[in-house]
């Protein structure tokens, strides 16, 4: 029996779907169904711009401060529209856009004050939020829900199926911290079996049959994340903790037909960024990330100067060359010694030149890399792009959410699409090089278990299948 009713008259429906009746309606080019709300946050960010342009103090405080809370405001905004209770990729890249480029912004320039930051904010604060509104305009615009669109129906794993996943997502919990703790958190896909195990769990609790035990399956979540988060979190890579809530509360959101999750997240925010800033702060005597939040504010830093490296001509174009970084960054260094650095360290000898030649990497924003290998034109191409990708992302877990979710392979295909998305954070926050480290490592995690569980399917079927032969 699948989790959806396939009959005709029970189609499940989804924020990229409509009525026939409307289907004509919406195939109207974006441009025009929503032109006049792009229009209206590109006016108001050209007269923030306009403000900016004419502040006394010579940098764009005004202006900035303004840009940046309409960078925050507006990645909200989507989040919160977009897919109506479900969680959806353009939700997820526009919440990461809210945080890394509009929290930062306001962030820095609050703390610059009237003293120049030292680096152009207000022009790339600009960059970022012009291109983003064109790229939701021209991309995205499809995908917000309409407020009078009926939910999306509940998504569910059959009994067996997500007896499978709490039975595996519990082993491969406990085999990463097992390992963690008998060889050290560095051995190759500890992290990824680890993050993969309690994603699994979540599935299977929460869109299985026990899912109406809410606060059962809450406690026992509750207790795989704080396993994971006290044997296999070292303290570096807190966006990691915050991604697996992330993926979580994407699987929770598939269980209710209300916003439930987006209210999580939106009340919990400024909390778990507090909580997590506590975890790496210096204290007031520390001259490195003082209050926690360098991770998360200097990427739009970096970008800023690397746009006025870019401007003044000193920054050389790598023409693609940290995309083939990406691409291979699953290979073993020991196999390849000679295998291309990602972006973040590519950027260190402009950023911070006394780091050069060390371990040391950088982050500068999705948009960094962009500028980086083909400059300011890179920042245009970057739009079609990143706005074709996402929505790719969607029809993915979309089509993979309306599947029945009656076989390991079925499940594994809707846990991929949420690895995917859920990575957006660590693309728009680094680049690609993360993105594929981290996403593709879990994914790799995900591809091994599905091998290993039809190995030993056809190990117990084989021997059966021999004996009805001779009898």
């Amino acid at each position: 029996m699948g989790s959806l009713d396939t009959a005709p008259h029970r189609q499940p429906t989804t924020h990229h779907d409509a009525p026939a009746g409307r289907h004509r309606v919406d195939s109207r080019p974006v441009i025009v169904r929503h032109g006049l709300t792009g229009l209206a946050w590109l006016t108001l960010g050209a007269a923030a711009y306009t403000v900016g342009s004419s502040d006394p103090d010579g940098w764009g405080y005004s202006g900035t401060i303004a840009l940046s809370a309409l960078s925050a405001v507006f990645g909200c905004w989507v989040f919160w529209r977009d897919g109506g209770n479900r969680i959806t990729a353009v939700g997820v890249y526009n919440l990461a856009f809210a945080l890394f480029v509009g929290f930062a912004g306001l962030y820095l320039a609050v703390k610059a004050g009237s003293d120049n930051p030292g680096a152009p904010l207000f022009a790339a604060q600009a960059v970022c939020y012009f291109s983003h509104v064109t790229m939701w305009m021209l991309f995205w615009g499809t995908t917000v829900a309409p407020a009078r669109r009926p939910h999306s129906p509940q998504v569910t794993v059959d009994g067996r199926t997500a007896g499978w996943a709490v039975t595996f997502g519990t082993a491969l919990l406990a085999v990463a911290v097992t390992v963690a703790l008998a060889a050290g958190h560095t051995t190759v896909l500890v992290m990824p079996a680890g993050f993969v195990g309690v994603l699994l769990l979540g599935v299977g609790l929460l869109l299985g049959p026990l899912g109406r035990r809410t606060l059962l399956c809450g406690a026992v979540l509750i207790a795989a994340f704080g396993i994971y988060f006290t044997y296999l979190f070292t303290g570096f890579g807190r966006i990691v903790i915050g991604t697996l809530a992330l993926a979580l509360l994407v699987v929770f959101a598939y269980r209710h037909t209300h916003r439930y999750a987006k209210t999580i997240i939106v009340g919990g925010a400024a909390p778990a960024l507090l909580f997590l800033a506590a975890l790496r702060a210096g204290g007031p005597g520390s001259t490195i990330d003082a209050d926690g939040f360098g991770s998360a504010v200097s990427p739009f830093s970096s970008f800023a100067h690397l746009w006025q490296l870019d401007i003044w001509g000193y920054l050389p174009h790598a023409a693609g060359s940290t995309f083939w970084a990406a691409a291979v960054a699953l290979v073993p260094r020991a196999m390849w010694p000679d295998k291309p650095v990602g972006f973040g360290s590519e950027i260190v000898p402009y950023l911070s030149p006394e780091l050069a030649g060390t371990e040391h990497s950088a982050a500068a924003l999705w948009h960094g890399e962009w500028l980086f290998n083909f400059g300011g034109w890179g920042l245009l191409v970057m739009i079609p792009v990143i706005g074709l990708a996402v929505r790719g992302i969607d029809r993915l877990l979309i089509r993979a959410a309306a599947r029945p979710l009656t076989t390991p392979a079925s499940l594994a295909g809707f846990v991929a699409a949420i690895l995917a998305m859920v990575g957006l954070f660590d693309l728009l926050w680094v680049g690609s090089f993360t993105y594929m480290t981290r996403t593709g490592s879990r994914l790799v995690v995900l591809v091994l278990l599905l091998v290993a569980v039809g190995w030993m399917h056809r190990r117990h079927v084989e021997p059966d299948d021999s004996r009805d032969v001779r009898a």
